[in-house]
């Protein structure tokens, strides 16, 4: 840290202990204040949301091809979710259905009571 931004800093940590703040400040690898910082998030994907991880590569969009690969303008497909988490089928499926169809092409509901995602196909 270049000494003008050191006196910067030092300036704005004396204005926030005089109103009486917590605050955390990361310079770099320094912490200044009191507050405890939470860990940083990982960079890159949420590991709760990949499929992959749980499902093994591609398993999902398998899973989900022979439904959607065969839809004509107006056509709605009913993918039934298998082994898979409901969530895991709409988000592969609206993935390859905008693979396949582009943006506008495809729009698409998930139905918690039959337990299928519901995907029709648009004109785009």
């Amino acid at each position: 840290m270049l000494e003008i931004q050191r006196s910067i800093l030092t300036k704005a940590m004396k204005l926030l202990n005089s109103i009486g703040v917590e605050y955390a400040i990361l310079a770099g690898e320094e912490k200044h204040g009191t507050l405890e910082i939470a860990n940083k998030k990982q960079k890159g994907k949420n590991k709760s949301r990949s499929y992959s991880n749980k499902y093994g590569r591609g398993t999902l969009r398998e899973h989900v091809k022979p439904y959607i690969e065969p839809l004509k303008v107006g056509e709605v497909a009913y993918i039934p979710i298998g082994d898979f988490d409901l969530t895991a089928v709409s988000t592969a499926s609206a993935s390859y259905a905008h693979q396949l169809f582009g943006k506008g092409g495809h729009t698409g509901r998930t139905d918690y009571q039959k337990r299928v995602f519901e995907l029709m196909r648009l004109e785009a």
